[in-house]
């Protein structure tokens, strides 16, 4: 059903940080100069002086001592060079966490990205609108927020997929590949995503060419696609090893939790189930946060009827259920459900959400720290019904500048 898709992603300075590093600051006016010089310890000393500062001259010097950079510790602040240099201390994989580490000490999310992932690059500016070829604002919309997915456009544009590719016939990956090198080097143009919309049935049977379709639909698809186009020959989609080894679910991939307890013995029953996005019902919910509070919420088992066979009691009892994050993914993709079975109509309510949200209260996983989210996406249908509509995005890059890309006007 049509809806608005939100993306978050972990790779960013939480929001509570405003300013990253105050390197040098002059202020002057025609009665005052105000300098900042480096002491020789490395701290920093301001005079004075009622001297004009349009004639003064000011001297630059060397720093006595290299600068080492900003010690971490165990704060979620973390500095981003705008102009790295080659030396390899400059040379940090941009997927570095401090706060996701499981108390085990291991790596967080316990299947962390490979080393073909850690990539040191971000995108700073907008790349190219997008043509609509007929109907496919729904295809352009979701092009444009995965294009703008840091962690999926580093691997796009670092790693020859194409060159070890071993799918016969439409390669979903090697589509995307294409599409995301050629669309953000050539910022200030158009490009017709032409490939990727002849092949709209090589993503879903379902779709068909110059028809309407649903965003969140292709997206779920496409994305599914390039799952089974990334693992290697024999390895089954649906099997552990295809979700560890996965590039899709290295960066969109989390696990669910749903557990149900008996409500007379209190045993309980875990299962575990793979996921690409959260889809939330917002019919009762009018935030974000709301919305995902109710998703985790404790509810009775068909009202409280007797229906669960549990395994301690070898009867049928009452028994409550629970649905948890028990993997948190690196990037959260949040579907908000504007639509019902049987109901055209578009749930038109307004649900607000922040520019991060934290994921620490739905997880039931160990893990130390904090799990903050960044917005960075924003993928928006407009109109008031399932038959019709517009679909736009808004898109954040890493310079932090917001930008609406809508077809091919942005």
């Amino acid at each position: 059903v049509k809806a608005i898709i939100f993306l978050y992603t972990v790779f960013s300075l939480p929001t509570n940080h405003k300013t990253v590093c105050l390197v040098l600051t002059l202020i002057a006016d025609s009665s005052r100069f105000c300098r900042m010089e480096a002491a020789s310890n490395g701290s920093c000393a301001v005079s004075s002086s009622s001297a004009s500062a349009v004639f003064r001259k000011i001297e630059f010097h060397p720093a006595r001592k290299p600068f080492n950079g900003f010690s971490n510790g165990k704060s979620d602040f973390k500095i981003e060079t705008l102009n790295p240099s080659s030396s390899s201390a400059n040379k940090q994989a941009f997927f570095s966490s401090p706060s996701f580490k499981k108390r085990d000490g291991s790596d967080s999310l316990e299947n962390g990205l490979d080393r073909e992932l850690t990539f040191n690059r971000t995108i700073r500016k907008i790349g190219a609108g997008l043509e609509n070829l007929g109907n496919t604002c729904f295809l352009n919309s979701v092009l444009q927020c995965l294009t703008y997915t840091e962690p999926l456009a580093a691997y796009l544009q670092d790693v020859g997929h194409e060159r070890r590719c071993n799918v016969a016939g439409f390669c979903a990956l090697c589509a995307m590949q294409k599409h995301v090198r050629t669309a953000l080097q050539a910022t200030g143009k158009i490009v017709a995503p032409k490939y990727l919309v002849s092949n709209l049935r090589c993503v879903s049977r379902n779709f068909r060419n110059c028809r309407q379709e649903d965003a969140h639909e292709y997206m779920i698809n496409l994305l599914e696609c390039m799952h089974k186009c990334s693992l290697p020959s024999g390895v089954s989609s649906e099997s552990s090893d295809a979700y560890r080894s996965s590039l899709v679910h290295k960066i969109f991939g989390g696990s669910l939790r749903s557990q149900v307890k008996c409500a007379q013995c209190s045993h309980s029953s875990d299962k575990f189930d793979p996921f690409l996005d959260l889809s939330l019902d917002i019919s009762k919910a009018d935030s974000l946060q709301r919305a995902l509070t109710r998703f985790t919420a404790v509810e009775l088992l068909d009202d409280g009827a007797k229906v669960y066979q549990c395994e301690r009691c070898k009867q049928k009892v009452k028994a409550t259920k629970e649905l948890t994050v028990s993997k948190a993914p690196y990037v959260l993709t949040v579907h908000l459900k504007r639509f019902e079975a049987h109901r055209s109509e578009k749930i038109d309510k307004k649900v607000e959400f922040a520019s991060a949200v934290d994921m620490k209260p739905f997880v039931s996983g160990p893990y130390e720290g904090n799990l903050k989210y960044t917005l960075y996406g924003v993928l928006v249908h407009y109109g008031r019904s399932i038959h019709s509509g517009h679909y736009a995005c808004f898109v954040r890059t890493s310079s932090g500048m917001w930008y609406s890309l809508d077809d091919n006007r942005y």
